[in-house]
């Protein structure tokens, strides 16, 4: 069976990991949880994105929204870390199993 989905988040570099690595313990809910209500962390292509899986459908009211809310999270979890918007993309990810 193959799923295939767009994900909409940020690849995880460096300096993200370490402000990841050093959240509050009651912050990792929002991105270390199998919750499609926050943020997941994802393996594509041998990198990592934190984002959320784009609903089928979505139009482009609901994709402003999830980046609200990537941005919001990612604020909340790493207030050190500044989110330039334009580091928020569309990825394609399909999954063979």
């Amino acid at each position: 069976m193959i799923e295939q989905f767009l994900i909409v988040g940020v690849k995880i570099n460096a300096k993200l990991q370490e402000s990841l690595d050093h959240c509050l313990p009651s912050y990792q809910i929002y991105f270390q949880e199998k919750n499609p209500d926050y943020l997941q962390i994802y393996n594509l292509d041998g990198e990592q994105v934190l984002g959320k899986m784009l609903k089928p459908g979505a139009n482009m009211d609901l994709l402003a929204d999830y980046v609200k809310n990537i941005k919001s999270i990612i604020k909340k979890v790493c207030p050190g870390f500044n989110l330039p918007e334009s580091e928020i993309k569309i990825y394609a990810h399909t999954l063979i199993g």
